[in-house]
């Protein structure tokens, strides 16, 4: 059974499932969301597996990208624009693993130098990233 908007709010950590068979390219909304109440007896019995499921707050406004039967958990390989973890709510949990500031941290595959009186910084794992600081 479909969500109202109040309840895929009160839910919006909950895991994001499909209702009903749903066409590639729609814009997810509550209606499209099956009742996370019901989801725990699923799971017990079988018919549905939660992992790597994202969350109902993270798939609203987001574009199904292939067409999905019903009760499909909603994923990166079938959500396209979901809202990252760190948005939102989740942002304070993200905050609060973060090193407090004036924490030293190591960061492999940093490459550092001294040149015209400015330490350069450049992390090249993942995302280029790169620091001037004056000395």
């Amino acid at each position: 059974m479909s969500i109202t908007a109040e309840t895929a709010k009160a839910h919006a950590n909950d895991p994001a499932v499909l209702c009903c068979r749903a066409e590639g390219g729609i814009t997810i909304e509550a209606a499209n969301l099956e009742d996370p109440a019901i989801f725990d007896e699923l799971v017990d019995s079988g018919l549905l597996n939660l992992d790597g499921c994202l969350t109902i707050g993270q798939v609203l406004g987001a574009k199904l990208a292939k067409t999905s039967d019903s009760l499909c958990p909603l994923t990166v390989d079938n959500v396209e624009g979901f809202k990252d973890a760190a948005d939102g709510e989740d942002k304070e949990a993200a905050e609060e693993a973060a090193p407090a500031p004036g924490v030293e941290m190591n960061v492999q595959g940093a490459v550092t130098t001294v040149k015209s009186g400015k330490v350069v910084i450049s992390i090249k794992e993942g995302k280029d990233i790169y620091l001037e600081l004056p000395i």
